[in-house]
Order: structure tokens, then C-alpha cells, then sequence
């Protein structure tokens, strides 16, 4: 369960980036719940079930590849990029922007199919973007790879 590597706070709010809106929200928003947490949503071009939830703040329609996942500026406690890194078209940009994103000393959390994507380039990618602490677990979601990588208080771009 994806859950296990949150660690939430009264009023947590994280962001999910997806190319498919699936169960996992449903996970993130029954765990989120008892913390009054929020979530934002950055749905890329793919297969999105509906979902309705008080736990679901914005809902963004991201229109390609090309383009960022929506955030705002140290607002995420938690980012999760589930099965998109390895389709857009500037991955290196993409994961930057995220990290202006997240607040000081929080997470982000790739899941991606196993296979999809070489797992050093993606620890490659995310040292050039400032995130430190990375670690691949290869058997957490049957089926994915997930690599969790941290954005550091005062560290490189970190403040």
C-alpha cells in the first residue's frame, strides 16, 4: 500500500500526478480522511475512473505530455507521479518543478510500471533535480517499481 510512506499531519495536503485515476485514490483519500488531509489531482491524457470525494481539493486536466503538473509553490507535503515520469517529454524540467512544489523535508513518491523506465536514470534524474535520500522498493505494489526521494531542508535548492 502506497500509504505506508505517508506520514501525515492534521490538514495534510498532497498532490497526485497520474496518466490513470484508479484504486490508488481511493487508498490515498479512505487513509487521508481521519487527518482532514487534501488532495490535488494533475490528470494526464489516459484512462481516469470518476471519483467524487470531500478529500479531493483541485482537479486539473494536464493536456499533454509537454506540459507541467499543476502545483503551487511549496504546498504539497507529499507528491506522488504515478505512471507519467517516463512519458513526458522533458522529465529533468518536470521533476524540478515539482520539487518548488513541496514543502522543506517532504517526499516525493514515483510508482511506475516495472520495466516502463530505467531505475538509475530515474535516481539519476533526481539527484540533478536536488532530490537526495532516494530509495527504490521493488516490492511494496505488485507489478510497480516505486522510488521515494526527499526534498532536503537547506540542501541544494532546498529552501
Amino acid at each position: 500500500m502506497i500509504t505506508q510512506l505517508l506520514h501525515p499531519t492534521p490538514n495534510t495536503k498532497i498532490m497526485l500526478i497520474t496518466s490513470h485515476l484508479d484504486a490508488m485514490i481511493e487508498e490515498l483519500t479512505v487513509f487521508l480522511a481521519p487527518y482532514e488531509g487534501l488532495i490535488d489531482l494533475s490528470l494526464f491524457p489516459g484512462e481516469h475512473q470518476d471519483f467524487t470525494h470531500p478529500g479531493i481539493h483541485k482537479v486539473h486536466v494536464i493536456k499533454d505530455y509537454k506540459s507541467p503538473a499543476f502545483g503551487v509553490p511549496r504546498d504539497y507535503a507529499s507528491v506522488i507521479v504515478q505512471d507519467v515520469l517516463h512519458l513526458h517529454e522533458s522529465p529533468l524540467k518536470f521533476l524540478q518543478l515539482i520539487y518548488r512544489t513541496l514543502l522543506n523535508a517532504t517526499e516525493i513518491i514515483i510508482v511506475q510500471k516495472k520495466g516502463s523506465m530505467n531505475i538509475s536514470e530515474v535516481e539519476a534524474l533526481l539527484d540533478q533535480s536536488e532530490f537526495r535520500a532516494t530509495n527504490t522498493i521493488y516490492d511494496l505494489l505488485e507489478g510497480y517499481d516505486v522510488i521515494v526521494a526527499k526534498k532536503m531542508h537547506m540542501w541544494g535548492a532546498g529552501l
